[in-house]
């Protein structure tokens, strides 16, 4: 039932007719049409703790990405893009892990993540067909809501179905953000695309990035809306600082093990994750500016997770909006992501009254804020976003009222 609903939603619509007006007369292609699609997420709190074995509790929205195709004969790929109106094609054979960023100069870079996708499958030993397949969805793309995270997931998605293959939700994810590594060359977490699999209708996902052991928390409070709001500004993870950020974080965990063993601790620590809120506060200033600060955001965030997960399941949209405000604040302060059209939006939204808490969702450098706010608050934020924002930051924002929608899937049609 609830493929059969999302087959109907208008990306799947959208990807299948554009895969009937561009491929529809292929003579190579076989069997019957295949389709995919999976959500973007919105992360509630936990930013940036997902690469340093945390905790994150995302939720998957009601937005998708969807492919459309049919298998073809020859081991070819061949990708039409609706949002950018172009097609791309490479070929399976000889595509590996280690060669797929050498493969993809060639592409158009929203051709790179499925060229990524099909990489890490067959380095995996997953016997891959080639296809014809067209792409669509309402994933606002470059805005923090992961379009790239869906995309590769419904690449996976996609490929696996085509190929009859049985593949775990976290086999996926984990295939994905392997192509985000080796094609894209951004050493993200797991956190998006574990979001774009496990997603379910209503519930939030509490996920352990180290075991990938997961909860489903009710996300159940009555009156509150949740709603995302893209700055405008759009970002590129491979030329910002994130993996600046992960390498400062790597070294502040070293400085901190080495720290803990002198004092005596036996537990070892290979992630920030490993350090306590008072083991840190005792060896925080040991470390040298920018990591004690890197540090200090990542600890505090992961205890912070846990506290809106608790605030979660008892129903408490006060206390989740405050640990959403005060994320914000170590993002903006301590981890240096946030910037003045993102921090424009949360000042916004925290100003006006019946909001009760906001956050930039995403890695940030741009992208979107999230808000938690009383029904009857969204229509003057709105009206306080088309007010203030342009005068602040000469920009104009969009603002989405998001649903917590289910994960990825696929459908066989004849």
């Amino acid at each position: 039932m609830a493929e059969q609903h999302a087959a109907e939603q208008s990306p799947v619509r959208q990807a299948r007719a554009a895969y009937q007006a561009v491929f529809g007369g292929s003579a190579e292609t076989r069997g019957p049409l295949t389709l995919a699609w999976a959500p973007g997420r919105v992360n509630l709190i936990g930013e940036h703790t997902d690469y340093n074995d945390g905790w994150v509790l995302p939720v998957a929205v009601d937005r998708l990405t969807a492919l459309a195709g049919r298998a073809r004969s020859d081991g070819a790929v061949r990708l039409f893009s609706s949002h950018h109106q172009a097609t791309a094609s490479f070929a399976l054979e000889g595509l590996a892990p280690d060669n797929a960023a050498r493969r993809g100069v060639a592409l158009p870079g929203w051709a790179r993540y499925p060229l990524g996708v099909a990489a890490e499958m067959q380095g995996a030993g997953y016997p891959l067909v080639g296809a014809d397949a067209a792409i669509a969805g309402d994933v606002p793309l470059g805005a923090g809501m992961s379009s790239s995270a869906a995309l590769e997931v419904c690449a996976a998605t996609f490929f696996a179905a085509l190929a009859g293959l049985k593949l775990e939700p976290l086999q996926i994810a984990r295939i994905g953000q392997l192509a985000e590594h080796h094609a894209i060359g951004v050493r993200v977490g797991i956190l998006d695309q574990a979001a774009s699999c496990l997603g379910r209708a209503g519930q939030a996902i509490l996920l352990d990035c180290r075991s990938l052991a997961y909860d489903s928390i009710p996300f159940n409070l009555p009156d509150v809306a949740l709603v995302v709001c893209d700055s405008g500004v759009r970002r590129e993870l491979a030329a910002s600082a994130y993996n600046e950020r992960r390498r400062q974080c790597e070294e502040a965990a070293d400085l901190l093990a080495r720290a803990l063993a002198a004092e005596g601790v036996t537990q070892p620590v290979t992630a920030l994750r490993d350090v306590a809120p008072d083991a840190f506060a005792r060896h925080e200033s040991e470390l040298p500016e920018p990591l004690r600060r890197r540090a200090r955001h990542v600890i505090s965030e992961n205890a912070r997770v846990q506290q809106a997960a608790d605030a979660l399941r008892g129903g408490d949209a006060v206390r989740f909006g405050t640990l959403l405000s005060a994320s914000h604040a170590s993002l903006r302060d301590d981890y240096e992501v946030s910037s003045p059209e993102l921090d424009a939006v949360v000042e916004i939204a925290s100003q006006t009254p019946g909001v009760l808490g906001a956050r930039l969702t995403g890695a940030g450098f741009g992208g979107c804020a999230l808000a938690l706010a009383h029904s009857d608050a969204l229509d003057p934020l709105r009206a306080a976003l088309a007010r203030e924002y342009p005068a602040r930051t000469g920009r104009s924002a969009t603002l989405y009222a998001c649903a917590v929608g289910n994960g990825s899937g696929s459908l066989i049609q004849d």
